[in-house]
C-alpha cells in the first residue's frame, strides 16, 4: 500500500505564513506558532507547548533539522471528520469537527498529543528524504508511528500530565501503545513497520536515523527498483555493518515500493533523426478556469497518438510557481507512462522554469520519447504548504484528466481538463532503428 496519505489539496488560503488568517488568533511557545479558529486559547496553548517539545526532542535527541518555526493551523470545518496532517516541511494542520474533537481519547477516540508528535515524525523523515515515493505505508507511517511514540514520551517528560486541558494519562499512548500493539500476533502493517525501526535504533542510534536519511534523500535511485540506491546508501552511511545489511534484507520488501515499468520498448532517438514538423496534441479549450497544487499526487493527462512511432518531444503546462521568492534547488518530474501507468520515462526540470505567483504556458523541451499509440502524461511537484506549482485546469471535463502518480495509480479529474498540451514528432525514416 502506497505512503500517499497526504492526499489533500494545497489550497491558496493554506500558504498564510506567519500571518493568521482573518478571525483567527495567534498563540505561540519556542519553535511553533499556532493559528487557531472556533477552540479556547487554553487548548491552542496545549498544541504549541506539545509541538514545541517534540520539535525540540526531535532536534537535540535525534538530530534532525527541522524549520526554525513549525507553523499549525486549527480550524473548525463543521460535519466533517477531523484530520491531522503535515506538509512535511513545515506545516502542520488540524481540521475539527468541533473543539470535542479535542477531548481525551476515551471520549473522542482522537489520540491529539501523539497526533502532533506523530506530524513532526513526519516532517524530520520529509525534509531529509524529500523524494519518499518509494515509501511504504508501512516504512512511513511506521516511522511516524515510533518516533512520534518516543516523542511522545519527551513531552510527557518535560510537560507533565497537566499539559492538555481534559487531562488524562496521555503517557499511555506513547511507546508503551506501541508496545502493545508489537505484542499482538496479527499487528497490522503500520506497527510492524514501527517494529522494524526499532530494530534499526538498536544498530545506529537515535541520531543515526538523520544520517541514514540524509544519505537516502542524496542517493540515486531507480525509479523502478530503489532498492539498489537506498541499499548502497545505507551501507555506506552505517560504515558497511554486517548487521545493519541484515536488517535491510528483512525491512526492504516491506519498505520499498515500485513503480511499475512499463512493457512498451520505448526507443531513443536524437533530435536530428525527426522530421522537425511536430504536432500539439491539446485537450483543453486554453481557458483557466481554476488551480490546483497536489500534496502528494500529480495531474496527468491521457493522449492518444496519431498513430505508431510516433516520439514525445515537448510538454506545455499553464501553471505558476507558488512560495519563496528563490525557487527551491530541487526538480520536478515529467512521466511518461503507458495508458495502464507503466513508467515509460521519467524526465526531471528545475523548479525555476515557473515563475512565482505569475500564470504562464511554460514549454518544456524533451529528449525525444517514442509513445505507444495512447499514453498519460503526468507532471509532479512533491508540493508543500510552502512550495509548489498551481497547475490550471479549464471548465469542461473530457474526461481525459486525471490525478495521481505512477506508483498509486490515477483516479479521474472532475473539475475540468489540465492545461497540459503535448507535442509529437515522427521519425525521417519510419521503421529504422526498430529495437
Amino acid at each position: 500500500m502506497p505512503a500517499r496519505f497526504l492526499s489533500c489539496l494545497v489550497a491558496l488560503a493554506s500558504l498564510a505564513g506567519s500571518q493568521a488568517p482573518a478571525g483567527e488568533r495567534v498563540v505561540r511557545a519556542p519553535g511553533v506558532e499556532v493559528d487557531y479558529q472556533g477552540i479556547t486559547e487554553a487548548y491552542a496553548n496545549a498544541i504549541a507547548r506539545t509541538t514545541a517539545a517534540a520539535r525540540a526532542a526531535a532536534v537535540e535527541e535525534y538530530g534532525f533539522g527541522l524549520p526554525e518555526t513549525i507553523r499549525v493551523s486549527v480550524r473548525l470545518q463543521a460535519g466533517e471528520k477531523q484530520r491531522l496532517y503535515t506538509d512535511g516541511a513545515s506545516h502542520i494542520t488540524q481540521l475539527l469537527n468541533s473543539e470535542s474533537d479535542l477531548l481525551k481519547p476515551a471520549v473522542s477516540g482522537i489520540f491529539n498529543v501523539y497526533g502532533y508528535c506523530h506530524e513532526t515524525g513526519h516532517m524530520a523523515m520529509y525534509r531529509a528524504v524529500p523524494q519518499h515515493s518509494w515509501m511504504t505505508t508501512a516504512a512511513a507511517e511506521g516511522w511516524a508511528h515510533y518516533l512520534g511514540s518516543r516523542l511522545l514520551d519527551t513531552v510527557y517528560r518535560k510537560e507533565g500530565k497537566a499539559l492538555w486541558p481534559d487531562q488524562y494519562d496521555y503517557l499511555a499512548d506513547g511507546t508503551q501503545r506501541l508496545k502493545r500493539g508489537l505484542a499482538r500476533p496479527n499487528a497490522d502493517e503500520v506497527t510492524r513497520g514501527a517494529g522494524k525501526w526499532q530494530e534499526l535504533a538498536a544498530l545506529v542510534g537515535d541520531k543515526g536515523f538523520a544520517i541514514v536519511f540524509k544519505a537516502w534523500g542524496a542517493a540515486p535511485l531507480d525509479p523502478a527498483a530503489p532498492g539498489t540506491g537506498l541499499e548502497r546508501a545505507l551501507a555506506a552511511a552505517t560504515g558497511n555493518n554486517p548487521r545493519v545489511a541484515a536488517w535491510w534484507k528483512q525491512a526492504e520488501p516491506l519498505f520499498v515500493q515500485t513503480r511499475k515499468r512499463s512493457a512498451f520498448a520505448s526507443r531513443s532517438v536524437p533530435p536530428g533523426a525527426l522530421r522537425g514538423k511536430a504536432q500539439e496534441l491539446a485537450l483543453d479549450d486554453g481557458a483557466p478556469a481554476g488551480k490546483f497544487s497536489f500534496t502528494g499526487g500529480g495531474h496527468a493527462v491521457r493522449f492518444k497518438a496519431p498513430g505508431r512511432e510516433w516520439f514525445l518531444t515537448r510538454v506545455q503546462v499553464f501553471g505558476s510557481r507558488y512560495g519563496a521568492a528563490q525557487a527551491p534547488a530541487e526538480n520536478f518530474h515529467v512521466f511518461v507512462c503507458d495508458k495502464d501507468g507503466g513508467l515509460i520515462s521519467d524526465c526531471q526540470f528545475p523548479y525555476a522554469r515557473f515563475a512565482r505567483g505569475i500564470e504562464k504556458w511554460v514549454a518544456l523541451d524533451l529528449d525525444p520519447v517514442e509513445v505507444p499509440d495512447e499514453f498519460l502524461l503526468c507532471v509532479s511537484f512533491n508540493p508543500t504548504a510552502a512550495k509548489g506549482v498551481f497547475v490550471f485546469h479549464d471548465k469542461a471535463e473530457s474526461g481525459s484528466s486525471l490525478s495521481g502518480l505512477p506508483e498509486d495509480g490515477f483516479e479521474p479529474f472532475r473539475k475540468g481538463d489540465w492545461l497540459i498540451r503535448v507535442s509529437l514528432d515522427q521519425l525521417k525514416n519510419p521503421g529504422v532503428n526498430k529495437p
